[in-house]
């Protein structure tokens, strides 16, 4: 008895440690694409940085205590003390360990043999509209420009209540009732609309917009489409489970309140 006891308090450890390493990955695997690989694309335009010479007159030099002042010599990062630096620092840190420990819950799932994986699936394509959220929030605090940041609050409160209930449904052991999955695809398919009416038909489909706004909106509208299609596909499988025409599993109230949330949703970002 004892050595079962000492088996699973390895088998135990190994599986946090596992548990630990999978939610480190994308995290660390981010800004890496980002900056090491998708930013590359614009070296061409990359200033050239001389370390010998080069020095900083905006800095406060703070942080250095009474090591430095002055214009300072090069710093790979420099950061002021201020309200909008803590600000970065708290949203940074916060976002950071919602991934980390999202990643850690669905490979929970996993190991129990009781992951959704259409939700996984509809969770990972929801990574790159999260990551766009802070670093356009990072960009806000660090540039004090905030006249799209009402406008982004919205999308981001939507897209976390949207994942949040991905996250609720992943766990198999939880039935996905109709109200829940069109939860998740109302949400989406009020930001599909509201991308093709502002931007999305402009800069993709009629060839206008630069490069980086294509990638932006291709990488918007991809994951809203996943949030529409797999959560449909689920809310199918739940109905052949029961015998039912998915079509059925909306009833008329439902479907109305869908339409009346698209149409708020589009009202709000028009007047903002």
């Amino acid at each position: 008895m004892s050595n079962k006891l000492k088996t699973m308090e390895e088998n135990g450890w190994k599986q946090c440690i596992l548990l630990s390493l999978a939610g480190l990955v994308l995290p660390i695997a981010i800004p890496f694409v980002q900056f090491g690989l998708i930013y590359k694309i614009w070296d061409e335009y990359a200033e050239k940085v001389n370390k010998d010479s080069c020095s900083n007159s905006c800095w406060d030099t703070v942080f250095k205590g009474g090591y430095e002042r002055g214009a300072g010599i090069y710093k790979h990062i420099y950061f002021n003390v201020t309200i909008q630096t803590f600000l970065i620092w708290s949203s940074t840190i916060i976002s950071v360990i919602a991934l980390y420990e999202s990643i850690k819950y669905l490979i929970g799932l996993a190991f129990k043999s009781q992951l959704r994986y259409r939700m996984l699936i509809v969770f990972l394509s929801s990574v790159y509209p999260h990551y766009y959220s802070w670093w356009s929030y990072f960009n806000y605090f660090n540039d004090d420009f905030y006249s799209q940041f009402t406008h982004q609050l919205l999308f981001s409160v939507t897209e976390l209540a949207s994942t949040l209930m991905v996250l609720h449904l992943a766990n198999s052991n939880i039935k996905s009732e109709p109200s829940k999955l069109l939860f998740v695809m109302t949400i989406a398919a009020s930001h599909v609309f509201v991308s093709c009416w502002d931007q999305f038909i402009s800069n993709v489909i009629m060839r206008e917009g630069y490069l980086h706004q294509v990638l932006r909106d291709i990488g918007f509208m991809l994951p809203d489409i996943i949030h529409i299609v797999l959560p449909l596909q689920e809310l199918m499988v739940f109905g052949r489970k029961r015998g039912i025409n998915a079509a059925y599993l909306v009833s008329n109230t439902m479907a109305v309140s869908v339409l009346v949330y698209i149409a708020i949703f589009w009202l709000i970002l028009m007047f903002m």
